[in-house]
């Protein structure tokens, strides 16, 4: 952990290799009492951040974004070993966020205020810094939904407290060092930025119902978010929860085009992401040719090691994940669902599983987090309503060339985002990201993390 620029090395918990299962690192695990001590001293540098300078925020961003390239290897490994993340994947992880940094130091420069029209007033708006914005990540994709939320809080001139996911830490670890370098570069306060790890429910929970603290930006969990709405009191909420993603195959889909985008995103780091694909809804009449290209096509994915370059799926973050998902196929084969590929577990591994259901079958409710895809045979007409009958609205996905019908159902369905011609996984990182019902609250993506992390004050001058 890293508090008012200070290294604090303590083995209280494991960090474990999902793939080799070994012990990797020991890492601190705060108690509740350091990390009331840890957000009294972000407190102290707030109006340290509030005046800093433009330019010195921008140059701050471009620093960490230029060390994360320099060491883009040596980051891309951590997450292979850390979080089991096949290490072309993990490369593609640490390019994005390179550029989340870069973004969030543009928008520092392009970020406006308002001036109001009045006829006898001068009425103009001022972005302010909430002031502590505690930032709470995920396991999987540990590097650059940090950046996600460290970045447009650097921008916004605001300090934060940043808890991550004790599954994969390690390159967060990483990730503080290099803020840590950029600080000292510019000769800012190292304690504007504050590395608290440790257990969710006491690291994470304080950080939520500490009244110091004035936002919480949190991907995880719906459950989790959930607990956060309830306990965070009066403090700004930003939420990117998880889904249960429809991605919908009418008759008239470039199959080819849609088969090797929903492999993509069905498998991609074992189906271990809030926009994976959660559900195939597939017309009828094309139902046959596409399970049997999609089914094909999954069987030449490679399976094993992350640090293997020929690697397409690696573990899932535990074994007790791994079991989890192995339960829930069986259930959902109890349940009637027919079973077309997969359904297998080694340790942690559990191989990419394909099943035809019915829209009741418990795999379209329930995000499994896991390399496991469900396939609805229906009809046009059925089709969105399946799709907005699940308790999410992340994202969902449309194929079709008939531009009349993909704005049809776009307009229909009920999710933050819908995605035409290409699969449900489909992230910009300068776009607005987020969901509506059960897959959360407010908006990602640098530009709107930043309106998000920061408050309008309006000022009035009579004439």
């Amino acid at each position: 952990m890293f508090i008012d620029g200070k290294w604090i090395d303590r083995e209280d918990i494991e960090v474990i290799n999902p793939y080799s299962l070994e012990v990797i690192k020991k890492i601190p695990s705060l108690s509740r009492e350091e990390v009331k001590e840890a957000i009294d001293v972000a407190e102290k540098y707030k109006d340290v951040m509030k005046n800093l300078s433009i330019t010195k925020r921008y140059n701050i961003l471009m620093n960490i974004a230029k060390q994360i390239k320099e060491k883009k290897e040596e980051l891309a490994k951590i997450l292979a070993i850390d979080a089991g993340k096949p290490i072309k994947q993990a490369r593609l992880e640490v390019e994005r966020s390179i550029g989340t940094f870069k973004l969030a130091a543009f928008y520092v420069k392009e970020f406006r205020d308002e001036v109001i029209p009045s006829d006898d007033k001068l009425i103009f708006t001022k972005r302010e810094p909430v002031g502590i914005v505690g930032a709470i990540t995920p396991f999987n994709y540990p590097l650059n939904l940090s950046a996600h939320k460290i970045a447009p809080a650097i921008a916004t001139g605001n300090v934060v407290v940043h808890h991550p996911s004790s599954k994969a830490p390690l390159v967060c670890i990483e990730l503080a060092k290099i803020i840590e370098n950029a600080l000292k570069k510019y000769n800012v306060p190292l304690g504007v930025y504050n590395l608290l790890t440790g257990a969710g429910e006491v690291v994470g929970d304080e950080i939520v119902v500490n009244e110091k603290v004035n936002m919480i930006s949190f991907t995880g969990s719906s459950k989790v978010g959930e607990l956060i709405t309830k306990k965070a009191g009066f403090k700004k909420i930003a939420l990117e929860l998880g889904g249960v993603n429809p991605n919908i195959i009418l008759k008239d889909a470039d199959l080819n085009k849609a088969v090797n985008s929903l492999i993509k995103g069905s498998f991609i780091y074992a189906g271990q992401v809030c926009i994976s694909v959660g559900m195939i809804l597939v017309d009828e009449s094309i139902a046959d040719k596409f399970i049997e290209m999609f089914v094909n096509k999954a069987k030449t994915l490679n399976i094993g090691n992350p640090l293997n370059e020929k690697t397409d799926v690696g573990p899932l973050i535990s074994v007790e994940h791994a079991e989890w998902a192995e339960k829930i196929v069986e259930e959902a084969i109890n349940e009637g669902g027919k079973l077309l590929l997969g359904g297998k577990r080694d340790k942690a591994i559990f191989y990419p599983t394909i099943l035809e259901v019915d829209r009741d079958n418990i795999l379209c409710k329930t995000e499994t987090f896991a390399p496991v895809v469900p396939i609805i045979r229906t009809n046009e007409e059925e089709m969105i309503d399946i799709a907005n009958s699940t308790e999410y609205g992340l994202h969902s996905a449309i194929f079709t060339n008939n531009i009349n019908k993909a704005l049809k159902f776009a307009e229909n369905l009920e999710f933050g985002g819908v995605i035409i011609n290409d699969s449900s996984l489909f992230r910009q990182d300068n776009m607005p990201f987020g969901g509506v019902k059960r897959s959360g609250l407010g908006r990602e993506g640098v530009k709107y993390a930043m309106e998000e992390m920061s408050n309008i004050k309006t000022i009035i001058i009579s004439k």
